[in-house]
């Protein structure tokens, strides 16, 4: 196995929208800048768990006003000029979303990245990190594919992999789901085809047939109502089967993994039998991995509130705006409950929530950041990510010397067209 070594301005780890986000933002500063994904595509949840809208773009209702822009504007525009972005839909609960085309998102990602000198590794898995916890400082990270070994240094990192795993190798303090043993359930995403387009999918007609279900003897139902959206005429996606995940362990995972696509069959089977229009619905997706929802958080020089979450709070130091709804998971058979922001408003997401505490070079993005359960609900999804991911790449970039200056920060976020 060959050993490669190589040392960049800013490492960040993790390919979904808040790692690129930062590695664009990071190189836009002209700091070099290496992306690490350890799948075959960017994107992370979704494109590899069916996650197919971004949320956290707008904010909610009839009047929804866009509160993420930069790089998440320019994957926007991308997706337009591939024919699959024309503006937001609103769901169910009057949530502005971006109803997105998994090729359509791998592509445009690939297409936004290639405009910057960024360097991409595609499946390359990080395996350990190399610190030093009493200065707190990063010092290079092992990653493998499958041929080779490499050691990459750099001045400074950026976790964005949605389960703090650089931070845990690190030795980074962290809490996992709430801490206290609780937190948000996982849920595998199913995405289904020829639905006929007369079915309507409100929630009390999903709670009617899926309990009807659970009395007449299906066993493997966890949901007893929640979000079906359309993604095309004939196509929806169904957000169901949902789990606890207590851990990141391969044999926890395993499980997990294998409950809900036993659950997806089951839930195929309701809709047959139960859903007139969806007799000949085909399951043509589960992902190819569980949506995971609340595990690892990075505990940050400054937390976001629920608080300052729900009540619009815009602090100076913002190098972020943040606008969905909380969206609690707290219970496996219920559709999730949400909490809306006052006045369907916009509050902003303070720097020091990106930076780990107590570390010197270690940065994070999209739900990994520092927040409390409650802010968490809102923070996590992937518009947000965008916002947050950019401002980790931008900070991390500019972290040396006097440079990392809050103030600095934002007039560089503001420069490359993000709004904090």
């Amino acid at each position: 196995m060959l050993m490669i070594q190589k040392k960049y301005d800013v490492i960040v780890v993790g390919g979904g929208a808040s790692g690129m986000a930062a590695a664009i933002g990071a190189a836009k500063t002209g700091a070099s800048c290496l992306l690490i994904e350890r799948y075959g595509c960017l994107g992370g949840q979704a494109t590899t768990a069916n996650v197919s809208s971004y949320c956290g773009f707008f904010t909610h209702g009839d009047k929804a006003q866009q509160i993420v822009k930069g790089v998440g504007q320019e994957v926007l525009e991308e997706l337009h000029r591939l024919g699959q972005y024309d503006g937001y839909t609103l769901s169910p609960v009057g949530n502005a979303i971006v109803a997105l085309d998994q090729e359509a998102v791998k592509f445009a990602l690939d297409e936004v990245l290639f405009r910057y000198p960024v360097d991409v590794l595609l499946h390359c898995r990080m395996v350990q990190a190399e610190a030093d916890r009493q200065t707190g400082k990063i010092q290079k990270v092992v990653c493998v594919d499958d041929q080779d070994r490499y050691e990459f240094t750099a001045n400074a990192f950026v976790d964005a992999t949605g389960d703090a795993n650089l931070a845990y190798l690190a030795g980074a303090k962290l809490r996992y789901g709430d801490g206290t043993g609780k937190g948000q359930a996982s849920t595998r995403i199913l995405m289904l085809d020829r639905v006929s387009p007369d079915v309507r999918f409100k929630p009390a007609i999903l709670e009617e047939v899926l309990t009807k279900a659970k009395i007449d003897g299906y066993k493997n139902l966890t949901k007893e109502s929640g979000i079906v959206f359309r993604v095309n005429d004939d196509t929806v996606c169904a957000i169901l089967p949902s789990v606890w995940v207590p851990d990141l362990s391969a044999k926890t995972l395993t499980a997990c993994e294998r409950n809900t696509r036993r659950q997806a069959q089951e839930y195929l089977e309701v809709f047959h039998k139960y859903m007139p229009g969806m007799e000949k619905c085909r399951l043509i997706s589960t992902g190819v991995q569980l949506g995971l929802r609340d595990t690892r958080h990075v505990l940050g020089e400054k937390t976001l509130t629920g608080e300052q979450v729900l009540h619009a709070v815009k602090p100076k130091d913002s190098v972020a705006r943040g606008g969905w709804p909380c969206e609690m998971h707290l219970d496996v058979n219920k559709i999730a409950k949400y909490i809306f922001v006052d006045n369907d408003d916009y509050y902003g997401i303070p720097l020091g929530c990106l930076k780990a505490k107590g570390w010197m070079n270690l940065w994070c993005a999209g739900r990994t950041i520092s927040a409390d359960p409650t802010a968490f609900a809102s923070v996590r999804v992937m518009g947000c990510g965008f916002a947050t991911g950019q401002a980790a790449g931008v900070a991390a970039a500019l972290s040396q010397g006097e440079n990392g200056a809050v103030e600095t920060v934002q007039r560089e976020l503001v420069r490359q067209g993000a709004l904090i």
